[in-house]
């Protein structure tokens, strides 16, 4: 029988490290708490509008992720919106911008196809002998396999493992003081075109970090602006009902597009972001069958990070079990 891979996690850490998997011949399933594939590159309907209100684009820095990019334009999963100076690489020059046709949720909807994937699922407790994993979702067995790939935000790690009796390890002691920035997003629906200027900008300062056209990025068939704060904002609201912030948000926005607000959604991004990367690729624990950490955290905190992850991942089960 071919070796079996739990995969905790369908964004694009976990879906990249599935499709190596399956790639190289083993029994692969991904379970997710959310009610889609992707994490923050995600699209959500309001109405007749759409929006992108978690991850806006991705760039391309290294071979292997430029390939699969390219073969997701080829196939119109993925187009360049736009392109821009990097704020970390300025040598670098201008960059292209990768979005999704249709949303950024359609890019890892395309990576998930042929994949099993079960989303709606929390798993919160691992058992790891010499036999494999087990996975348990309350009392209920999820799955059992060979192996797994836990690919949350390395709080949600940190709080399985310990339900798991796996908090031991040296490799999980490190990762506690590992920290994530948030993000306040509103989604607001306009009587009018946003008319941004390409479609985008970003703030350097005030409650507000980022704001997109999801209309002009060819997402929404109505005008519709993403605003995301910044992460000071974020800090400082939190935990705070969304009224008070989402109409802070609203303001401090309204001076920068057309149109006026004719509804209003918000939504919080509780790890937007790690404060810090380890850019150790993906780590395996000390553990009788193979259980490895993976995630953006782990390679570079930007989608071709966890992309990068997913594949050292991959390749650490493979050398353990295929």
């Amino acid at each position: 029988m071919a070796p079996s891979v739990l995969i905790v996690g369908a964004g694009m850490a976990g879906l990249t490290a599935a499709r190596s998997l399956a790639e190289a011949g083993m029994a692969v399933r991904l379970v997710d708490k959310g009610r889609a594939v992707g994490g923050r590159m995600a699209t959500r309907r309001i109405g007749d509008a759409t929006f992108d209100h978690g991850a806006q684009h991705i760039s391309v820095r290294t071979k292997a992720f430029g390939d699969d990019v390219a073969r997701l334009v080829s196939e119109d999963t993925a187009r360049v919106w736009f392109r821009s100076q990097s704020v970390t690489h300025p040598d670098r020059g201008t960059e292209d911008r990768y979005c999704g046709v249709g949303g950024m949720r359609r890019i890892p909807e395309a990576l998930a196809e042929g994949l099993v994937v079960t989303t709606g699922v929390r798993i919160d407790r691992l058992t790891v002998d010499t036999v494999g994993v087990t996975a348990f979702d309350g009392d209920a067995c999820v799955a059992a396999t060979d192996a797994a790939v836990l690919t949350p935000p390395v709080p949600q790690t940190l709080e399985l493992l310990r339900a798991s009796s796996l908090g031991g390890d040296n490799a999980v002691s490190s990762l506690d003081g590992l920290e994530y920035d948030a993000a306040l997003a509103v989604m607001a629906v306009l009587d009018a075109p946003a008319d941004l200027p390409d479609g985008h900008r970003a703030f350097d300062t005030g409650p507000v970090g980022w704001m997109a056209d999801n209309q002009q990025k060819g997402v929404s068939a109505v005008p519709a602006v993403t605003i995301h704060s910044s992460t000071g904002f974020a800090a400082e609201y939190l935990e705070a009902e969304p009224d008070r912030w989402m109409a802070r948000l609203l303001a401090a926005a309204g001076p920068f597009h057309s149109g006026a607000v004719t509804k209003a959604v918000p939504h919080r991004w509780r790890f937007a972001q790690p404060r810090f990367t380890l850019d150790v690729g993906a780590v395996a624990l000390d553990a009788p069958s193979p259980v490895v950490l993976a995630g953006e955290v782990f390679a570079g905190a930007r989608v071709e990070g966890a992309y990068t992850s997913g594949r050292v991942a991959a390749q650490l089960i493979s050398d353990r079990i295929g």
